[in-house]
């Protein structure tokens, strides 16, 4: 049997936080269930610095974070790209140019100055499901303090995140969001989340043919493209709907169970 690998995205994809849907629905627990039972494995891939407690509940045999910044596989730390004090201190500057509202965050800790204000909490609320303060959170720091591997970065307006942007560009890869909740994700120059899961495919020894990825943003573009079967949620942007090889039902109406009954012959529950 040839080994199969899929890389999941968590919010819009797993889960739906805006919506209510906190948890993976139960057919798509079922379905990675009986996928990693036919001896396939599957990924996580995320922007996420963190992995929430609402997929755990999964046993997933590795975790992309930070978009390619962070790999873990199997236990093993093959990736974990933190950012030089200066790196740091060079965005602080730009972000207090541009009246940027910072969150610096690794697998060692999160550090943010602005937990009450109004963006934040609106993040808060977005990405957690709850705009209660967060406990554990360095609030008082300098550069040297920080041992981050990624920052989201809110801001007002459109205008003042693409200034910011194009001061930090040479440096940095950075993915900007521009409507709704203006942000961006800030990591080294390096990998990307695409290019972290044709990493870990080709590490494992799993033939392109047997790749498979599913995502919901435009930081999902180049996952989808770099395996073989690119498959958008049906609540996925434009942009990705675009470049996928195909298009699920959205994740509240269990996108990736649909996908793997078609594709793998798993029976629902």
């Amino acid at each position: 049997m040839d080994t199969k690998i899929a890389f999941f995205d968590i919010d819009g994809t797993l889960v739906n936080v805006p919506h209510g849907l906190m948890h993976p629905t139960q057919e798509t627990i079922h379905a990675l269930v009986e996928f990693k039972a036919m001896g396939h494995k599957i990924v996580i891939a995320t922007a996420r610095g963190e992995v929430p407690q609402s997929v755990q509940d999964i046993t997933f045999d590795g975790y992309i974070c930070n978009d390619g910044h962070y790999i873990r596989y199997g236990g093993e730390i093959l990736i974990d790209e933190l950012f030089s004090e200066q790196q740091i201190q060079r965005q602080l500057d730009v972000y207090e140019k541009y009246h940027g509202r910072s969150m610096f965050n690794s697998r060692l800790g999160e550090w943010c100055a602005f937990l009450d204000d109004e963006l934040v909490i609106k993040h808060r609320e977005m990405f957690r499901g709850t705009s209660e303060r967060p406990i554990g959170v360095h609030e008082h720091f300098t550069a040297k303090d920080i041992q981050a591997i990624s920052c989201c970065v809110l801001f007002d307006t459109a205008d003042e995140l693409w200034a910011a942007y194009h001061e930090l560009e040479d440096d940095f890869t950075m993915i900007p969001y521009d409507t709704e909740l203006i942000r961006m994700d800030v990591y080294c120059k390096g990998f990307t989340k695409g290019t972290a899961c044709q990493y870990l495919y080709q590490k494992l020894g799993i033939d392109y043919e047997n790749t498979y990825a599913f995502g919901d943003g435009v930081n999902d573009v180049e996952m989808l493209q770099l395996v073989k079967h690119g498959i958008a949620m049906g609540n996925a942007v434009d942009e990705l709907k675009r470049v996928a090889s195909e298009i699920t039902s959205s994740v509240d109406d269990n996108g990736i169970a649909v996908a793997f009954y078609k594709h793998f012959g798993i029976k629902g529950e």
